[in-house]
């Protein structure tokens, strides 16, 4: 699925999302259809900085802060245009709520800022953005609503 959601940029090792994982699975997500085939996921872990993590690299252990990181969302292409990716986006937003998170930053690739700009995502300028993430990203962020 990732290879399917990403095609600017490589897949990363699956020890790498792993490492997401680990760090936060109730901030993870999946969504499955009736035949509980996964058409979609979504990765986020506690992070402390307003300079994303690299890509392509595992997590440190010494991440927890009050942002929460989007990592990774990636929808597979039988289920493009049914909206699973905004539930997966709305689950999180209301997560970080519950869970006290301040606010919630990703870095938008492959021209995705429009998506992430509907979800009320802004940008945040003059803060450089790791060139592993492509020519095009651009930093987001999402102020949680207390």
């Amino acid at each position: 699925m990732q290879e399917e959601a990403y095609i600017d940029l490589p897949p990363e090792e699956l020890s790498v999302l792993k490492s997401k994982w680990h760090a936060s699975p109730e901030t993870c997500f999946i969504l499955q259809d009736d035949t509980k085939k996964v058409m979609a996921y979504l990765l986020a872990h506690s992070w402390n900085s307003h300079d994303p993590p690299k890509l392509f690299e595992e997590l440190p252990a010494d991440t927890f802060g009050t942002i929460l990181y989007l990592h990774d969302l990636a929808v597979s292409n039988c289920a493009r245009g049914m909206g699973v990716g905004k539930q997966l986006v709305k689950k999180l937003l209301d997560t970080a709520k519950i869970q006290g998170f301040e606010k919630v930053l990703l870095v938008a690739v492959q021209g995705s800022d429009d998506f992430w700009s509907s979800l009320g995502f802004g940008y945040i300028p003059n803060v450089p953005v790791c060139a592993s993430y492509g020519s095009k990203a651009k930093l987001m962020c999402c102020h949680v609503q207390a």
